[in-house]
């Protein structure tokens, strides 16, 4: 044997002993440690950090074995992954699987498919990506931790997520080979869809607001328990937090539940306002339980200016911009706080890093650059605009089971920019 061979037999060996184990003795801690919550157990930072290597390390090995054709083909493939999972959610496939395991033939039946091309699509999503699991002696299909968050009435609803990147945020990706080009100034997004208007205000004139507002409002939601438990909230007891670009307002919405003194505000465009006015006024609105703390409603445009707070909050926004922009905007912050000892602005953003545990990160990277002309940054970036504009960068908080971390900004001077 040749000293790959002796490596590769014995590192076989290493990965037998440790996958018997992940799905033996220790599968219940490893499913409840991944597996997102809506409330979750004391923070080990030591665990994820392990488990962020590990994932790393694992994938670097695929890297140095898999032959590099093999690598090429799968990148140029994967759109089949996209499209595969959307073709599931959208003929309800995770809801039609409940508790009991079906065959095929069944599972078409039950979604009007055709049983050998949704055959197809079953094996391609529990062998590429070990979603549903697959159990070869019967020939059925059931769920796993992964497709279980499919169902349309699980409390995270990726499903959301899955029909709004799989179809218009995939089409919009068609035009980046065009839109990189030396002197094109429009998105991927505005060439496909042939506009000139920013993708959002796009989508909103054809009735699409609501998809986007449902896929974001549901990763906020989703993304939530490790936001609101990792980042220390509580040190700011009673202050009001102006949420600025707040979408639908599930954030903010979040934050006030988990945290009975605080009060809130928001700041974002009139259509998002007038929507979150509906979800704290309406009989059945979803926002009724913190109607009487949510009470500040801002109609504006933060590139301008933002109203005086003490505490403000940021999440996915500033990914959107561009550096000039997003420094015009934490300048625009930085001259509104209210200087007080818990002054603070806390932005919750992707912080770019090499390595598989980060691969969604740089998805994100693309698909900002594709949908917004904006960006993802490493934490060195941040911490350049952070301090040009009056910033000071106090930490950089990781959160469990979100794609984000909690970037906490102090002021430490004047801004006159």
């Amino acid at each position: 044997m040749s000293a790959l061979e002796d490596l590769l037999a014995e590192f076989t060996l290493v990965l037998q002993d440790a996958t018997a184990k992940l799905r033996g003795p220790l599968n219940d801690e490893r499913i409840s440690t991944l597996t997102p919550s809506e409330t979750l157990p004391e923070n080990n930072k030591k665990l994820w950090d392990l488990l962020a290597q590990t994932v790393n390390m694992a994938d670097q090995i695929v890297h140095l074995l898999q032959p590099p054709a093999i690598r090429l083909a799968e990148t140029y493939l994967a759109y089949l992954d996209t499209k595969a999972l959307v073709t599931a959610v959208t003929h309800n496939i995770p809801d039609l699987i409940t508790q009991t395991a079906l065959p095929t033939p069944l599972l078409a039946q039950k979604a009007n498919l055709q049983p050998l091309r949704l055959a197809q699509i079953m094996r391609t999503l529990h062998h590429n990506s070990n979603i549903f699991a697959y159990d070869p002696k019967t020939d059925t299909y059931s769920h796993n931790e992964a497709s279980l968050l499919l169902q349309s009435d699980h409390w995270t609803q990726w499903h959301h997520w899955v029909t709004l990147y799989g179809e218009e945020f995939y089409d919009a990706a068609r035009a980046i080979p065009q839109a990189v080009t030396q002197g094109e100034s429009r998105s991927a997004a505005q060439i496909a869809y042939g506009t000139e208007k920013p993708i959002f205000a796009y989508f909103a004139e054809r009735g699409l607001q609501e998809k986007f507002h449902k896929a974001l409002g549901a990763g906020a939601v989703a993304q939530a328990p490790g936001m609101l438990a990792d980042y220390n909230w509580a040190e700011l007891g009673d202050a009001v937090v102006c949420d600025i670009g707040a979408g639908g307002g599930d954030f903010i919405a979040s934050l006030l539940r988990k945290n009975p003194r605080m009060r809130g505000a928001v700041l974002e465009i009139q259509p998002v306002v007038d929507m979150i006015q509906q979800k704290l006024e309406q009989p059945d609105g979803s926002f009724n339980d913190i109607a009487d703390r949510l009470t500040q409603l801002h109609a504006g445009d933060f590139l301008a200016a933002v109203p005086p707070y003490e505490v403000y909050t940021m999440k996915w926004c500033l990914h959107n911009w561009t550096d000039a922009d997003v420094l015009k905007i934490l300048a625009n912050v930085r001259r509104a706080i209210k200087l007080t000892p818990r002054a603070r602005m806390v932005v919750i953003e992707s912080v770019l890093k090499p390595g598989r545990s980060s691969r969604v990160w740089r998805y994100g990277d693309l698909t900002m650059m594709s949908t917004a002309n904006g960006l993802e940054r490493t934490e060195e970036e941040w911490r350049r605009l952070a301090g040009q504009a009056g910033w000071v960068v106090k930490d950089i908080v990781p959160l469990r089971h979100a794609w984000a971390s909690a970037i906490d900004l102090r002021p430490f001077f004047t801004v006159s920019m």
